[in-house]
């Protein structure tokens, strides 16, 4: 069964409910469908923005929290191999050392539309499953899975204004793996739960829809969403485990920096382009020399960030490089890449003030 987050006893006895842990996690991360075996495509090009907000966010607050697909030294939000081997990955993680939250980052696209966050649970007794296992690994043996799952799901609902899911679940906000299309119709375990269900006495696992594809797309493809959802899985996890809360975050309401303000990131980011063309130009205006048409898809690396021109609201634009002394410096809009506006602004940054010449 499952104990307290950190820790989890090996004993066996009646479900209780954990008491709070003060102390940061070890959370494997996973982009939602970035593997060979595919899924629907507008979720795949959404998820990885979303997923890497949520492992930037557990980092400020001090947890150690690693994004799969960007784990691999490439960056390119990908996995090279299908979803039994993602899963597989999970458990390469565990045993190297052991993992207390493994957070699968999905949006939900049923036929019926149905709107709303919710999050997976495991509960796989009697399904099919080509990883046998001794025991239970049932919704009632995972209690923390339950607690953390429907703690996770309110507060992402609460940070991104969307509703709480209250139909084809066991409680609001939280799913059997049962009430899947693969647990119900196919009668198959989840693989992500198949395969690391020799870990769970110490970790928790769950597949977090993070609202519904079409139903709460006014939402989904909005900026702020990435970090409003991270925001909400930070909460989540310091209600039940307790813990660091969200570092703050940049205030929406707040101006921006003046005009030509620059920063240089602590790290260099892969950023992909999440329009049909974005164009990089010498300087951070539109009426500054086109140096290159992207397709969507195409991803660069940043060095950091200023503020330019503001276009829809957002006058965040990237500076393209790796920090190096021979960086091209071109400028491209934030807003047409997978992390834009007020969420480029959370991203850490260097002490020393970074200068350009142009704007």
């Amino acid at each position: 069964m499952n104990d307290p987050l950190i820790g989890k006893s090996d004993s066996v006895g009646p479900a209780r409910s954990p008491q709070p842990q003060p102390q940061p996690l070890r959370v494997i991360v996973v982009q939602g469908h970035r593997n060979t075996s595919g899924g629907d495509p507008r979720e795949a090009e959404r998820t990885p923005a979303i997923a890497n907000a949520v492992t930037d966010a557990l980092r400020r607050a001090g947890h150690d929290a690693i994004c799969l697909q960007r784990d691999d030294g490439t960056a390119d939000d990908w996995f090279t191999g299908n979803l039994d081997a993602v899963a597989r990955r999970v458990m390469w993680y565990h045993q190297q050392r052991p993992v207390d939250l493994m957070l699968d980052v999905h949006l939900e696209g049923d036929d019926a539309n149905t709107p709303g966050v919710f999050a997976i649970v495991p509960d796989g007794d009697g399904l099919q499953t080509l990883t046998p296992y001794t025991g239970t690994d049932s919704r009632h043996s995972n209690t923390l899975d339950m607690e953390l799952a429907g703690a996770i799901a309110r507060q992402v609902a609460a940070a991104t204004g969307l509703a709480l899911r209250t139909s084809n679940v066991i409680a609001p906000g939280i799913m059997s793996e049962r009430q899947t299309h693969v647990g119900a119709d196919l009668g198959w375990r989840l693989a992500m739960f198949g395969y690391t269900a020799p870990a769970r006495e110490r970790m928790v696992r769950l597949v977090l829809e993070c609202g519904n594809i079409r139903a709460d797309s006014h939402r989904i493809f909005s900026d702020a969403f990435p970090g409003q959802v991270a925001r909400g899985v930070v909460l989540g996890i310091a209600e039940v485990a307790g813990g660091p809360l969200p570092a703050p975050g940049p205030d929406p309401d707040a101006p921006w920096p003046p005009f030509g303000t620059m920063r240089d990131l602590e790290e260099s980011r892969t950023v992909r382009v999440t329009v049909p063309v974005l164009r990089a130009r010498l300087y951070a205006e539109t009426s500054q020399p086109i140096l290159a048409e992207w397709p969507r898809g195409h991803r660069f690396s940043a060095r950091g960030w200023i503020i330019g021109e503001q276009i829809e609201g957002n006058p965040i634009w990237w500076v393209t490089g790796s920090g190096r002394e021979t960086d091209r410096r071109w400028r491209v809009w934030s807003g047409g890449t997978d992390l834009a506006g007020r969420d480029v602004l959370g991203l850490p940054v260097r002490a020393t003030i970074a200068s350009d010449s142009g704007e």
